[in-house]
């Protein structure tokens, strides 16, 4: 790749995760705001995401999110990024590195490239290796971009 092309490549990425991370304030978990863009084949944009409580339900308080656990009352930024697309998408920008169920929806779509931010903090070791070797299996590539 040649230098402007790759300059461009670096400056999509910065872009798509700044518009992730754009999205994440409008989150409504109290415990991690996420936020996610996902882009077609083609690499335009097919749907944006971010992590709060189910239409009509209430959204989260301190008493429901726990900072030292997982909040289990929201869904999740590229779950709703998905509810919100058609067809397959290719790549994932998200403020915050997608667990493993998300990995299993992200995939299932058609998602072989995965940015993130932020690395995932408290996954237990199973989960990881889980995680893994789904990646492996479907060669996805899972990058790490520090802004």
């Amino acid at each position: 790749m040649c230098d402007v092309e790759e300059s461009r490549h670096l400056l999509k990425d910065e872009v798509f995760l700044r518009m992730a991370v754009e999205l994440s304030r409008l989150g409504t978990c109290c415990r991690l705001m996420v936020g996610c863009i996902l882009l077609r084949p083609d690499g335009g944009i097919a749907s944006g995401g971010y992590n709060g409580a189910l239409p009509g339900m209430p959204h989260c308080t301190p008493q429901t999110c726990n900072p030292d656990r997982r909040c289990l009352h929201t869904s999740h930024a590229e779950e709703n990024a998905l509810g919100f697309c058609d067809g397959s998408v290719y790549t994932a920008y998200v403020t915050d590195e997608p667990c493993l169920t998300c990995t299993r929806a992200l995939i299932r779509r058609g998602v072989r490239r995965v940015v993130f931010l932020r690395q995932y903090a408290s996954m237990a070791e199973q989960e990881k290796k889980e995680r893994q070797a789904i990646l492996d299996h479907f060669q996805v590539s899972w990058e790490h971009l520090g802004l």
